[in-house]
């Protein structure tokens, strides 16, 4: 038997974002990264993900209400629980 060979890994999609700043804060910016040794992306990046983890929480699955109009073909009634096999009732 042909060994397997390794798995292909999965391609990660990336996006571009524009982003303004004024001429004041990219001075900042620039002299912020010359000190710390990093680029503007990397603080960009590190800076959105810090902030996405502490204000944006995981949408929980909102579980939905029965409907009262809603067909009943699937309920059983009491007296068929005893019996054997599945019976569909129709009202």
């Amino acid at each position: 038997m042909p060994k397997r060979g390794k798995k292909k890994p999965r391609k990660i999609k990336f996006y571009k974002k524009n982003l303004k700043i004024p001429e004041g804060q990219n001075k900042r910016l620039r002299q912020f990264c010359k000190e710390n040794q990093t680029t503007e992306n990397k603080v960009f990046r590190k800076a959105l993900r810090d902030f996405l983890q502490n204000h944006v929480h995981p949408v929980l699955h909102i579980s939905h209400e029965v409907n009262t109009n809603q067909l009943s073909l699937f309920d059983f009634s009491e007296e068929d629980e005893g019996k054997q096999g599945t019976r569909i009732s129709f009202l």
